[in-house]
């Protein structure tokens, strides 16, 4: 009788001591990811797939990002009050666009210590950095706290991007496509928001007002996003079991092994004078419309078409990108983002502008929705997060060189034909560079 009494007691001590050692492991994994939780088959049917709401943190955090692309709208105001020229207020634009691309060290970070953490962390150094530039008085401090909002905004695209391709197998181009297009839509959001913040506060309570709502929308962010399915003891979406998988190549290469081939050195190529056209035109696009005599706002329009527009080609580019492939798609919509550039030199009114900076956000959003893709296709989802972590960096370079060679063209010639010109010419040698980007697939297999 004393043994049949003692067993039940032996089980109770057993499940303590397991409960003890799961919750000693999950002081060890950031979010709980590694440490797979069971969770009741009917309760997992009834409930969305979480990866969904990843998607949606995702998007506002990226919505953030778009923010670079807005820096036009302050350039005539502080001309005004500090009589400072095109070329040192883009300098200061550049800086904080090639420091917002330094993502590597933060996607590094984020598999440490799990997504949520980065995330805050760019949220406190993005909305304190904007905080900060509206105390400021000099170009040196604008600079500084410019700058320090770019450190913060490095933190918000590779986390969350490497994040949604560990949620999804299937619909993977879907939901990336989903989230990235938040950077078009920041660029529609920000621009006349602002314009319409300085035009009735100033530019130092418009900076005040946008520092508190990216420390909130980031906050909310931080709040949804989980690293990956296992946090939640959930699969990726559409994932197969390995028995049923079909027996397709595989390929994993590290950012050691990737950086030796030719193909990451045609994508990082790609970035850099992609980038460079781009940061051009998002700059001065708007103080080249105010020369055309509309105001700030309604100048500030067309990058809200270019925002819009961005936006719905990156959802259906990346929904197109799951049935069509990526090659093809990829060079097409650099060579329209070449083409409108390149029409902006014969823009002679404010509705030219629009219709032109509308093509050029269906061209550029459309590419830059199937990057990812493109990139996983050649060296796998692994060290995804590093490799487009470097990738990033070409941004920062076409950031820091594209606005103040814009405003430096200015400046010497005080027409931006030239600058617009140049900025369709290294579109159009990315867009050839895809070309053999497509070549080298073929032969390598990938």
């Amino acid at each position: 009788m004393s043994n049949r009494r003692l067993k039940p007691k032996l089980k109770n001590v057993t499940k303590v001591k397991n409960k003890q050692n799961e919750v000693k492991g999950k002081k060890h994994h950031p979010e709980g990811f590694g440490m797979p939780q069971k969770i009741n088959s009917s309760a997992r049917k009834k409930r969305p797939f979480y990866g969904w709401i990843v998607v949606l943190a995702s998007f506002l955090s990226l919505l953030v990002v778009g923010l670079i692309y807005s820096y036009g709208v302050f350039v005539d105001p502080l001309t005004q009050e500090f009589g400072w020229s095109r070329s040192s207020i883009s300098l200061a634009f550049s800086i904080s666009i090639f420091l917002s691309t330094f993502s590597l060290p933060f996607g590094r970070m984020s598999d440490l210590y799990g997504v949520r953490k980065v995330v805050g962390i760019g949220a406190a150094l993005s909305g304190g950095g904007l905080l900060l530039a509206s105390q400021i008085s000099s170009l040196a401090q604008f600079c500084l706290c410019i700058g320090i909002a770019g450190v913060g905004i490095s933190a918000l695209y590779v986390p969350p991007v490497s994040a949604i391709s560990r949620w999804f197998n299937k619909r993977k181009g879907m939901a990336t496509g989903m989230a990235v297009s938040a950077l078009s839509g920041g660029m529609a959001l920000f621009p006349p928001v602002i314009g319409m913040l300085i035009a009735a506060f100033g530019w130092r309570s418009a900076l005040v007002i946008l520092g508190i709502s990216v420390i909130l929308l980031l906050s909310l962010s931080s709040l949804l996003i989980r690293h990956e399915p296992r946090s939640l003891g959930l699969s990726p979406y559409g994932w197969e079991k390995p028995e049923a998988a079909t027996n397709e190549r595989i390929i994993e290469c590290d950012l050691r092994t990737a950086i030796k081939s030719k193909p990451f050195w045609f994508i990082y190529f790609i970035m850099i004078l992609t980038h460079i056209s781009l940061f051009l035109v998002t700059v001065h696009v708007v103080p080249y419309a105010i020369g055309l005599g509309v105001n700030n706002v309604t100048a500030s329009t067309a990058l809200t078409l270019l925002g819009i527009c961005s936006m719905a080609a990156r959802i259906l580019g990346g929904v197109a990108a799951d049935k069509l492939g990526t090659a093809k798609l990829f060079t097409i919509f650099l060579a329209i983002q070449a083409f409108s550039t390149f029409l902006l030199v014969k823009s002679e009114n404010i509705w030219t502008i629009y219709l032109i900076t509308a093509m050029l956000g269906i061209g550029f959003g459309g590419w830059i929705a199937i990057y990812p893709l493109r990139v996983s296709g050649f060296f796998g989802t692994k060290y995804l997060g590093s490799i487009l972590g470097f990738f990033d960096s070409g941004v920062g370079i076409g950031g820091l060189i594209g606005p103040y060679l814009g405003g430096l063209i200015f400046d010497l010639f005080g027409r931006y034909d030239s600058a617009f010109l140049l900025s369709g010419a290294f579109c159009a040698l990315a867009a050839l560079i895809s070309i053999l980007l497509r070549r080298e697939q073929k032969i390598s297999g990938f």
